[in-house]
């Protein structure tokens, strides 16, 4: 279980200036039940064009400045936050931390997909290889990956390995975030999914961060005057932010800043002949 933040803005611009210097506070405090480790993935403009970057480590975020420093810089136009919480028995290691980067994309995932066996086994051979951890987490970004191989936007990709993954694990949280270099593309799928309140049982109360209840896996946004996009999960000061439909997947054109959200459920995931 983890905190997901992300945003793409249409010129290059640190986090704090989007949500204030108190809301990236709030969300670095969240690291103290958050607290197996830290990553973020951004997009770096270059002569090559746009690449996706990322930075992980297994160091909890409130007590690690280099937290701080990377909500300050990079510049980008582009990026993802990850706070984790390991979930079951999914070891605390640098290959299990969060972004997963591979194929030019990084994702971030919020949620539980145990036990693993069975979606280890829905991913082919090739993207399989790409795998380097023991994550859930990983393995759904590989089956978005094998989707995208495959032709598929990467929206169709992620929606596909959706409905697959719910064919096994009705109650998953499989809210997600996938950075390219033309697209942030926001997942949130979590109706039936369990609140891990039994991680939040032991907290004295001062540390617990707002909506650690039956909202947990509420993802919302907000848009600004000049067309940036920001989503986060819940934790944060929320207030003026809308919901995300559940169910659905958000595109972000990163050139246009032009937003799509669909119902997971009607978003072609076949392959074009």
């Amino acid at each position: 279980m983890c905190r997901l933040l992300a945003y793409a803005a249409p010129r290059v611009v640190a986090v704090e200036e989007l949500i204030g210097s108190d809301q990236c506070e709030t969300y670095r405090l969240m690291a103290r039940l958050h607290d197996d480790g830290w990553g973020t993935a951004w997009l770096q403009d270059g002569p090559a064009g746009p690449a996706v970057r990322r930075k992980r480590t297994v160091r909890p975020g409130y007590d690690d400045e280099r937290l701080v420093a990377m909500m300050d810089r990079p510049l980008s136009r582009s990026r993802i936050f990850h706070l984790r919480m390991a979930t079951d028995s999914m070891a605390v290691m640098k290959s299990n931390s969060h972004p997963f980067r591979a194929d030019g994309m990084a994702f971030a995932h919020n949620g539980s997909i145990a036990p693993t066996p069975v979606l280890r086994a829905m991913v082919g051979p090739a993207a399989l290889a790409g795998v380097r951890g023991t994550t859930d987490s990983e393995l759904y970004f590989a089956l978005i990956r094998e989707g995208v191989a495959a032709g598929l936007p990467v929206g169709a990709a992620a929606a596909g390995a959706v409905r697959r993954i719910r064919t096994a694990y009705p109650h998953a949280s499989l809210n997600s975030v996938t950075l390219t270099p033309r697209e942030l593309v926001v997942v949130n799928s979590s109706s039936a999914a369990p609140v891990p309140t039994w991680h939040f049982d032991a907290v004295p109360a001062e540390l617990l961060p707002s909506h650690h209840d039956d909202r947990y896996f509420t993802m919302r946004f907000r848009r600004l005057v000049d067309g940036t996009f920001v989503v986060a999960s819940a934790g944060l000061d929320v207030a003026g932010w809308e919901t995300l439909p559940q169910d659905s997947v958000t595109t972000v054109d990163l050139a246009s800043l032009r937003v799509e959200t669909v119902d997971l459920d009607r978003v072609p995931v076949g392959i074009a002949g």
